[in-house]
């Protein structure tokens, strides 16, 4: 197949970057279309090819009368229609320029099935599911689905207006695919395929004796800084936590512009000395601390699947969740990690409480069973092959199962 995969920027986050390589490695032609974010960057497998939207008025310039030059050239009168439909959706021709950058380069590849990742793209370019011949796939994601559309009327209205006309969707929960139901999205074209990581993350663990009276519980939570992560209610946690329990640090990595209203709740709870707070880090550098901790807490109010709880179950890292979104669809509560309502600090402190208080015996049992739920669900070569599934029954118009 000739799969094109449209990710809004390159390089794109993690678990996309993953799947690309890993479908480029099937020997499918991969086409990446999205906006520099990091010059020279290139994808590990050589057979992906980068449709790069420059940065640059200029590189924008260039870049669009390239596009429209040959696709002048190769469709003629198709031209004329989505040059017309761009313009629509324009407001002046600096604002073409930017759409046609992004919108043209899909036409001029003859792809077989074009997978957008982010639901809002859909809306906000159109062109794509209106004039596109090929099948498109449209990815159901955390935030795009939970709660943009509740904050975002437009969005909301776009969702209703283009997702009956989706060829196929690709939901990372059960949850997400009910929720997407409710704009429009056919139940039998959703098909569930969970978030994935790499089977060289699962790590042998071997237990010290551990009492972390006298040794310090290192709790390590990653995000972004929403209030959808839960933060403020973690940080509340803590200050529950350390009326029993001084000897522990808390570690929050999350990027974004709110970190202010969280370095205020860490003074003002006097949690100064047990919380650390880094404004985000590189993938591997995330990896290396969740390995380097005791338990990793999971507080959010709203979630998909998350990808960095996934990482900590393979690490061999103790998970604490909120039963938010399609967490349950993970996390057995006390089978392979620990599951708390949300907004609940109390709970989130009784359950480090309960794994402070396990026996070692029990903490390896957890993991065992954390591990085992990673390789029967949650490897990247399931992914990779539901994926490709997923293609060839969009492709052929035949419906998806749902599981």
């Amino acid at each position: 197949m000739k799969i094109g995969i449209y990710t809004g920027t390159i390089p794109p986050p993690v678990f996309i970057n993953n799947l690309i390589n890993g479908l480029a490695n099937k020997n499918d032609t991969v086409i990446v279309y999205g906006k520099v974010s990091e010059r020279n960057y290139k994808f590990s497998s050589s057979a992906v090819v980068q449709r790069k939207v420059p940065i640059t008025k200029l590189g924008i310039l260039l870049y669009s009368i390239y596009t429209l030059s040959k696709l002048i050239i190769m469709q003629p009168q198709f031209c004329v229609k989505i040059v017309k439909l761009v313009m629509q959706n324009s407001t002046n021709w600096i604002q073409f320029f930017k759409r046609s950058c992004k919108v043209l380069p899909p036409f001029l590849d003859n792809l077989d099935i074009f997978h957008i990742q982010w639901a809002k793209s859909l809306v906000n370019y159109p062109e794509f599911i209106e004039l596109l011949t090929c099948p498109v796939v449209l990815s159901l994601r955390g935030a795009h689905i939970n709660y943009s559309p509740l904050s975002d009327k437009k969005l909301s209205q776009g969702y209703m207006k283009y997702f009956p006309d989706i060829a196929g969707f690709h939901a990372v929960s059960m949850a997400i695919a009910r929720e997407a139901e409710k704009y429009g999205a056919v139940s039998k074209k959703i098909k569930v395929i969970p978030p994935a990581v790499k089977i060289d993350l699962i790590k042998k663990i071997f237990f010290q004796n551990h009492t972390y009276k006298n040794d310090e519980l290192k709790i390590i939570s990653v995000g972004r800084c929403h209030w959808k992560k839960g933060f403020t209610f973690a940080l509340d946690a803590m200050a529950i936590l350390k009326k029993k329990v001084s000897n522990f640090q808390y570690t929050i990595i999350a990027g974004g512009k709110d970190e202010e209203n969280l370095l205020f709740q860490i003074h003002d709870l006097g949690l100064s000395e047990n919380v650390t707070f880094i404004n985000g880090l590189p993938h591997q550098r995330v990896i290396k601390k969740i390995s380097e901790s005791n338990i990793f807490l999971l507080p959010s109010v709203e979630e998909g699947i998350s990808n960095a709880v996934l990482e900590a179950m393979a690490l061999g890292i103790h998970v604490i969740s909120t039963n938010c979104g399609g967490m349950a669809e993970v996390i057995e509560n006390k089978i392979n990690g620990f599951l708390v309502e949300v907004r609940e600090p109390l709970q989130i402190s009784t359950a480090i409480q309960s794994f402070i208080n396990s026996s070692n015996n029990e903490k390896m049992e957890l993991v065992n069973h954390a591990q085992k739920t990673i390789r029967e669900n949650h490897l990247l070569n399931r992914q990779i092959n539901e994926m490709v599934t997923l293609y060839s029954s969009t492709i052929n118009g035949i419906g998806v199962d749902k599981n």
